[in-house]
């Protein structure tokens, strides 16, 4: 698979690894300290995930004032507490030492497009998550695993209609329940799952924090690893 060695050859479905900043990402933090997880290589230190649901582009737009290449910016989908959303990615924001990116192989072709069209859909959908998600995650991890935690953990709302499936060209997809919270981690496991691919193992569904993610994928065979914090 391509290396990624800049936002241009980012791609559906790819992984973005890096900081969270403002009031979100200082609780985000407290959330991570809370999980006893963490994953550093360099000034790289992970604390939030999100999935590429759209690369770059140039386009040329026509007329007489405009004529030449007009380049968009991947887009990206992260979980936030008010409900994930799809944000502009630019080389100030997602390309700097403290950014890392993944390409995971695909189980079948066309399957990183519908990770991605799920990822959008959690957005369309209103998934969002609490700092209680932090706390029944943190409560796991530290030996608290009781059938009722579990199931809280793993609540999932009505199945969802994906509108269109990249791999197969359908005009939408049945899939089970979306998660009724999603951190960042679970919103990009999930994605993946539901596509078919199982990304992290030995965990039960919708227990996976950032450094659980990045320390499975960081030798697993196959995957690429990119960007300007590992450089």
């Amino acid at each position: 698979m391509e290396e990624i060695k800049s936002l241009a050859d980012l791609t559906p479905g790819c992984l973005m690894f890096g900081p969270i900043g403002g009031p979100v990402g200082l609780g985000v933090g407290l959330g991570q300290l809370a999980l006893g997880e963490a994953f550093r290589v360099g000034r790289l230190s992970i604390r939030h995930v999100g999935v590429v649901v759209e690369g770059a582009t140039v386009r040329m737009i026509p007329g007489p004032e405009k004529d030449g290449p007009w380049a968009t910016m991947p887009r990206l989908v992260q979980a936030m507490p008010g409900g994930a959303e799809e944000i502009e990615m630019t080389e100030a924001t997602h390309w700097t030492p403290r950014h890392a990116y993944v390409r995971l192989p695909e189980d079948y072709p066309g399957q990183a497009a519908d990770a991605a069209a799920i990822a959008r859909l959690m957005v369309s959908e209103g998934v969002a998550y609490s700092f209680a998600s932090y706390a029944a995650l943190a409560a796991w991890r530290w030996g608290i695993k009781t059938p009722r935690l579990e199931r809280w953990i793993g609540r999932r709302g009505e199945p969802v209609m994906v509108p269109g499936w990249p791999s197969s060209k359908r005009g939408g997809f049945m899939l089970p329940g979306l998660p009724r919270e999603a951190i960042c981690s679970v919103l990009v496991d999930q994605a993946w799952s539901l596509a078919g691919k199982r990304v992290v193992e030995g965990t039960k569904p919708q227990v996976v924090t950032p450094g659980m993610l990045a320390t499975q994928l960081w030798r697993r065979p196959g995957v690429v690893w990119g960007g300007p914090g590992l450089l």
